[in-house]
């Protein structure tokens, strides 16, 4: 299965990076992983980790740092893809734009200003890459801002990024995958999504080895809505063609009211014949979904063990 960085997930980064963010009260200094993030930081003082968002905010200044984490492949588009016509059509004014020195990573900074009506805010957008992953931290201050919050403290926060392994990263999602199956985690994503597979590759390109993904999500639909719920989200499933239904239908995992879905295609980039199966376990409140992706004639072999992956998934 392969992850593409398309112009629309350029889209969404950019979405990130000009969403204003709610705010709380103000508090701690230490190194902290907000939300499941694979980075860390030392938010400057008055800096708390928000409930709201990936990152931490200051309830006093209406002041921000966002972070967001990708695959560690998806750095050099992302450079190429922050420049500043992309920025100015934001409503984004760039003034400056330098190499970051960041130990163990490579990194670039954006220094700009938005402009929203009346409000004017000061954003520093840093693009991070190393072996461990790629992420997007963007600081925005408010003029109100801007004493607590001047440049040398931004960039005091900025140079304490951390990366972390995935093991640890995966211990902080909001459930566990308590039978491996043989299976190893290699990459997890926004404190929601945990990716697994059985192999030597941990990047994850095309069908050579097979994929488990787990995720959870709010939102509960009505019973006669699953079916659809659930064809709709085997749709989502990026770097597939040509899906071809082979049964859909609910079913109880672990207790729990459930969908299985399962279907034949193709690899996006090879075009390789592949096995897809979808399983959905819906709670009161939220829903756990888990995909698994192999070869076509490598899925009697690996059905067993996804199954095992899928039993194995339990809500924190």
């Amino acid at each position: 299965m392969r992850l593409a960085f398309t112009s629309a997930f350029l889209s969404a980064a950019f979405a990130l990076l000009l969403a204003a963010a709610p705010a709380v009260p103000a508090g701690a200094v230490e190194l902290m992983y907000p939300r499941g993030s694979a980075i860390g930081l030392v938010p400057p003082p008055g800096m708390v980790e928000s409930e709201q968002f990936a990152g931490f905010e200051d309830d006093a200044t209406k002041s921000s740092i966002l972070v967001v984490d990708m695959p560690a492949e998806a750095y050099d588009q992302l450079v190429t893809g922050f420049s500043e016509q992309a920025l100015t059509t934001r409503g984004v004014t760039l003034e400056d734009r330098e190499d970051f020195p960041l130990k163990g990573a490579k990194a670039i900074l954006l220094i700009g200003r938005q402009t929203a009506g009346p409000v004017s805010v000061r954003k520093w957008v840093l693009l991070v890459g190393s072996e461990r992953g790629t992420g997007i931290v963007t600081v925005q201050v408010p003029e109100a801002g801007a004493t607590a919050y001047p440049d040398k403290v931004v960039r005091e926060a900025l140079s304490s990024i951390t990366f972390r392994n995935v093991a640890d990263q995966a211990g902080s999602l909001p459930f566990a995958v308590t039978n491996l199956a043989g299976f190893r985690p290699v990459r997890a994503l926004g404190g929601t999504t945990l990716l697994l597979t059985d192999g030597p590759k941990d990047t994850l390109d095309g069908p050579d080895q097979p994929v488990f993904v787990v995720s959870i999500a709010g939102g509960a639909p009505r019973d006669d809505e699953r079916r659809q719920f659930a064809l709709r989200a085997l749709s989502t499933i990026p770097g597939v063609k040509d899906l071809k239904l082979d049964r859909a239908e609910p079913q109880r995992i672990n207790g729990q009211a459930g969908f299985e879905v399962m279907a034949t295609g193709a690899d996006a980039r090879t075009g390789a014949p592949i096995k897809v199966v979808q399983w959905i376990r819906f709670g009161p409140t939220a829903y756990i979904r888990m995909v698994g992706v192999t070869k076509l004639d490598a899925f009697p072999d690996v059905y067993d063990r996804l199954r095992a992956l899928r039993d194995g998934v339990e809500a924190r």
